[in-house]
């Protein structure tokens, strides 16, 4: 188990165009062949786990010959991702590599959001987007005419937004009945506020070059050791 009191930078093997300069600091977990994608970006990582069934033979002597602490978790019914929330013991944690590519790759990545869902929060970094987990009020400032969209995980019970085209007035949403995707910003900032009975959680997706917006609040809602 890795521990720390701050959030935990998770370095899957999946597709990365970029690794910002905004997680320096943090602690960085290499998870499987994520080992690879931190040698390729100039990252040092502070721990080492998976199956190793995807990391190379040179990341493997890599992580030797640094002494980079290394747990190896070789049962094959959870994904690279699920062993890392459940073996690294953080306030919040910041992922990359474990969108895109395969879509069920990305299927099986929200799979283990919902199911740790007391694990926030947890920012997901793609290719296109990024991802935010959130389970309260919110306030964002994004540009006007930007895509915000919001995806529910179990039901969410919102009371009101403002700076959103399409207000979220009473608005409750689970998959299967009505989801939030495509929203529009109309005004700076967006706030958005839950139910004073809600207890789900929901996921704010915007365009990955809005990282800075989304870590920073994320910074916000970690939760202290």
């Amino acid at each position: 188990m890795f521990q720390t009191d701050k959030r935990a930078v998770l370095v899957g093997g999946g597709p990365i165009a970029h690794i910002p300069e905004l997680v320096k600091g943090l602690p960085v977990i290499a998870v499987d062949g994520g080992l690879d994608a931190c040698l390729r970006n100039a990252l040092k990582p502070d721990y080492f786990l998976g199956d190793m069934d995807s990391v190379s033979k040179r990341a493997q002597e890599y992580a030797v010959s640094n002494k980079i602490p290394t747990k190896p978790i070789l049962e094959q019914e959870t994904t690279d991702f699920e062993k890392a929330l459940s073996h690294v013991d953080a306030s919040g944690y910041v992922c990359f590599g474990f969108l895109d590519g395969r879509l069920d790759h990305t299927l099986a990545t929200l799979h283990v959001v919902q199911k740790y869902i007391q694990k926030r929060p947890i920012l997901l970094y793609g290719l296109e987007d990024v991802i935010l987990t959130a389970s309260s009020d919110i306030s964002v400032s994004l540009p006007i005419k930007e895509r915000l969209s919001l995806w529910p995980l179990g039901v969410v019970r919102f009371k009101s937004s403002t700076g959103l085209l399409y207000p979220l007035t009473d608005i409750q949403m689970s998959q299967g009945s009505q989801i939030g995707t495509s929203n529009v910003t109309c005004e700076e900032p967006v706030q958005i506020r839950v139910s004073e009975k809600n207890n789900g959680t929901y996921l704010v997706i915007i365009s990955n070059c809005y990282f800075k917006e989304l870590f920073m609040l994320s910074d916000a809602s970690a939760v202290p050791k």
